[in-house]
């Protein structure tokens, strides 16, 4: 009987917490750095690889008006699709089972699962996003949903689709459009990021060609709106990369997107043809950043970029407005051993260096699938590594990812004191018999204070419910605690035997209205299949009175 250590019960009003004072704490792990000078990484930047990329200009709006507008690519039959990197250790079937809390206290009492009532008169309420359940370049894809909220206005990106709608959920823009026709390319497209810049009211997307040919150029493309207003002209770039670390006819696999307020970005592994794309099979892997002055104008951009050991997030900078900070921030976490905190001087550009500080704090990947009830159908979950950006609140970089917690795929989430290189974790799961993945966070500062925001899935088989998100958020000033409760459902969903669930969630903070955030999460329709869910977090009642109702 798989059995809970230190569990302990909290009340959603300070389920998450902050850091200081309590890194000696028993539920935290307290590392310093592997030595006290962060360690350089590697050879000069330009003998790693190089890109470069040459801006176009289009406009949303006539993107969703066009015959071809919700048409994808077709998929060319001579290129090849990545395996991209299931866990295939991983025992089919879940070992079963439920926690035995180690605390005597009442353990909190589960919601239903149902989304909460909700009058759109009073509150904005959770909604259904786009969903897709075929793209060009897969066969039944996971959505895996990103979205960012700014100026009144909600961008999601799914696979290969990307949608604009208000606060309330209504459909802006003339309706969704392909990444495809938005970019006007007949690439295979995947694994799309979406981000809002509340300083230079931008938005800015990134995805990658999801199959290459042998002769291929490595390529990704990055797209920034020309203004605060999605629905208007955007300046594309289609990137491509050359160097020891960009093989001909590799994939650029798995880009996430951050930013400072000096740039955007970017961390990609780099995927060797025929094999998976897992670190054991060679996996090549790099950052580097794209200066602000040059996409957000539309010139030609060319950067150099950095290796790094194993895929790394690269970290949003918090604030309304964004916080500066005098390097840019890329966060690893490694099972087995802790976290990677990779620091990036002036931005990527001319005459920058990179350096790399290990931070112990062992903890082991998810050790089994995600368990589903009714059926023997599993999920996977993911292999430990962060998956969605890390926010960085002035003091301390926020992250979550997935664990073995007892024997529980589990979220782990923490910070990472950046002025003496220690991490406090705690666990966050929804009941003592859940198996709880996909997880994603954001920071929000206010006058009020800072709020950290944490959003995740879950399924819980002894109690019959399939696969729901659910959220929690807590002041970011208290202590890192665990979070064992219920938090709150947006989504309750159905069951499926797709067997992949997806990578990535998020949560964006909205820049205009004080406490506010929405959470973006996928689950299972009644009918199993593919669906995504939007919600609001905190003190979001202002926005039913705005004009963007």
């Amino acid at each position: 009987m798989c059995q809970r250590k230190q569990l302990t019960v909290v009340l959603l009003s300070i389920l998450i917490a902050g850091c200081h004072g309590v890194w000696t704490s028993s539920q935290n792990h307290t590392a310093t750095a592997e030595g006290s000078t962060p360690q350089a990484v590697g050879p000069p930047a330009a003998s790693r690889g190089v890109g470069s990329g040459a801006a176009l200009r289009v406009s949303f709006t006539e993107a969703a008006t066009s015959a071809d507008a919700r048409t994808r690519a077709p998929t060319n039959p001579d290129r090849v699709e990545f395996d991209r990197g299931r866990l295939r250790e991983l025992p089919s079937v879940p070992t079963s089972g439920t926690r035995k809390q180690a605390s005597t206290r009442g353990f909190a009492t589960s919601q239903t699962s149902r989304i909460r009532l909700c009058d759109v008169a009073a509150f904005p309420c959770p909604f259904d996003g786009v969903a897709q359940d075929n793209c060009a370049s897969c066969t039944n894809p996971p959505p895996d949903p990103n979205a960012a909220v700014g100026a009144g206005k909600i961008v999601e990106v799914v696979n290969d689709l990307i949608q604009v709608t208000n606060r309330l959920g209504a459909v802006q823009c003339g309706g969704p459009v392909t990444l495809n026709r938005l970019l006007r390319t007949t690439d295979s497209l995947t694994d799309p990021r979406i981000q809002f810049d509340n300083v230079n009211q931008r938005f800015s997307l990134s995805v990658t060609v999801s199959s290459v040919s042998a002769s291929s150029t490595p390529a990704m493309w990055v797209a920034t709106s020309e203004s605060e207003d999605p629905c208007g002209s955007w300046f594309l770039y289609r990137l491509t990369f050359h160097g020891d670390a960009y093989p001909t006819g590799t994939m650029l696999d798995f880009p996430m997107l951050g930013q400072d307020t000096h740039a955007l970005l970017i961390s990609i592994r780099t995927c060797l043809r025929n094999k998976n794309c897992l670190d054991a099979d060679g996996a090549i892997f790099t950052v580097f950043g794209l200066p602000k002055s040059i996409v957000y104008s539309g010139t030609h951009v060319e950067f150099n970029s950095f290796q790094v050991d194993s895929l790394t997030a690269p970290v949003i900078n918090a604030g309304q407005p964004m916080i500066a900070s005098s390097v840019s921030f890329f966060l690893a976490a490694v099972p087995g051993t802790g976290y990677k905190l990779y620091r990036l001087t002036n931005s990527g550009g001319p005459g920058a260096s990179l350096t790399k500080t290990t931070i112990s704090a062992p903890f082991s990947k998810p050790p089994r699938q995600i368990n589903q009830p009714g059926t023997t159908a599993t999920l996977d979950p993911s292999d430990g590594n962060i998956l969605a950006a890390p926010y960085f609140d002035g003091t301390f970089i926020w992250f979550t990812h997935d664990g073995d917690d007892d024997g529980f795929p589990t979220v782990r989430y923490g910070a990472v004191d950046t002025r003496n290189n220690t991490v406090a974790t705690a666990w966050a799961f929804h009941s003592g018999s859940s198996d709880d993945f996909n997880p994603s966070l954001a920071v929000g500062i206010t006058p009020r204070g800072k709020t950290v925001y944490l959003n995740w899935a879950f399924t819980d088989t002894p109690a019959g419910t399939a696969t729901s998100a659910v959220f929690a958020s807590g002041d970011a000033s208290q202590p890192i605690v665990t979070i064992a409760g219920p938090g709150t459902i947006y989504a309750s969903g159905g069951i499926s035997s797709q067997g992949r669930f997806g990578d990535f969630s998020s949560v964006s903070v909205d820049p205009s209205v004080s406490g506010c955030a929405f959470a973006t999460q996928q689950y299972f329709g009644a009918n199993g299949n593919w669906k995504t869910r939007i919600a609001p977090i905190g003190q979001c009642e202002s926005i039913v009175n705005a004009s963007t109702r």
